[in-house]
């Protein structure tokens, strides 16, 4: 057997994280309501439990999007335990699935500028959209498992439209991430970005 060297990343306090989870081959594990109900619970937990600000959240069929705040670089252990370790245990209790592990990667990203922050926002919030898990504007406004609704009555309806029009695009990776470099060069202009 090959001594294989584990990367344990290092979180810092204060700080903006994207976070995107992504199930075993792309399984559509949570292609139900209430399949996707198990992970926005679990999501509520981590802001009900914890206390961590959730400022956008979606919830796909084989993946999910989550954008926080940690004030303690140390929370970031509760926030994944909770999310795979929680979601998995209650979807193995109520489907009774044997295997071990349902996820198959995760990738958590410091978000580091003010734009790319806007630019993530969108493409979370409008992600339900792009894998045509909804089809128009108003079924993603009346989703609960996307945060785009919150966003829309805060910043404006038509703002966050625009908003993710302008990430719509933005290619995924085989495991669901999203590459920074490519949300900092999108042209994206509005009154919420510039107001934040």
């Amino acid at each position: 057997m090959r001594n294989v060297k584990t990367r344990n990343p290092v979180y810092s306090d204060n700080t903006v994280y994207f976070l995107t989870d992504s199930t075993y081959l792309h399984y559509p594990y949570f292609k139900t309501e209430e399949q996707k109900i198990i992970v926005l619970n679990q999501i509520k937990k981590i802001n009900k439990e914890l206390g961590i600000p959730i400022s956008a959240y979606s919830i796909s069929a084989n993946h999910y999007h989550l954008k926080f705040y940690i004030e303690k670089s140390s929370d970031m252990a509760k926030i994944k335990k909770l999310l795979r370790g929680g979601i998995s245990y209650e979807y193995r209790r109520k489907y009774k699935v044997e295997y071990d592990s349902i996820w198959q990667s995760r990738k958590i990203i410091y978000v580091n500028s003010e734009n790319a922050n806007w630019k993530i926002t969108g493409y979370i919030i409008g992600n339900l959209l792009k894998h045509k898990e909804v089809s128009a504007f108003e079924e993603l406004k009346a989703n609960e498992f996307s945060s785009f609704r919150y966003m829309a009555e805060k910043y404006g309806d038509e703002e966050m439209r625009e908003l993710v029009r302008g990430v719509i695009d933005i290619e995924e990776d085989a495991f669901g991430a999203i590459d920074l470099g490519g949300l900092d060069n999108l042209n994206f202009k509005n009154r919420a970005a510039k107001a934040a």
